[in-house]
């Protein structure tokens, strides 16, 4: 359909935004990873339903991937300013990360329509639902990391070019 493509579009946009130095606010540092971390649960009980296996996969993957932003450093660079804004560095994480759940989204759309008797195997549900999380890991701990910072007592922070 084409809408696919208007919507791979607006996913590369929004990750080519963030590979420069930005400026976000607590609302648009929380959206991102709420949003994504909702869809990829929406697409995991769609596709499997919300049963322990695929809910327990993808929460596995959810805190594998926010155990991995820790030594990733994700984002590199953060500095709060002082009217409650944070200035973020540039990185191609946010695109890789986006691409991750476009494709793996089509990938298992793709593997299911071929092959529907995959929705009942064990090893390709987890794996799905494990990819799934791990991605809405990474979004929602490199957030985290973001509202962690605090301006610098008697410091005028700068916005980064």
């Amino acid at each position: 359909p084409l809408w696919v493509w208007a919507l791979l579009a607006a996913l590369v946009a929004l990750g080519l935004l963030q590979a420069r130095d930005h400026v976000l606010t607590r609302a648009r540092v929380l959206a991102q990873p709420l949003a994504l971390g909702a869809l990829s649960l929406y697409g995991v009980s769609g596709v499997f339903g919300l049963h322990t296996l695929p809910l327990g996969g993808w929460l596995a993957g959810l805190a594998l991937g926010a155990a991995l932003a820790r030594p990733l450093h994700l984002p590199g660079r953060v500095q709060a300013l002082p009217d409650g804004r944070f200035s973020v560095g540039g990185s191609w994480a946010p695109l890789g990360l986006l691409m991750l759940i476009f494709w793996l989204r089509y990938a298992v759309a793709v593997a299911l329509a071929m092959v529907p008797a995959l929705a009942g195997q064990r090893g390709f549900v987890l794996a799905a639902s494990l990819l799934y999380g791990l991605a809405s890991g990474l979004f929602g701990a490199r957030a985290w990391r973001v509202l962690q910072h605090r301006p610098a007592p008697g410091r005028a922070a700068h916005v980064l070019a």
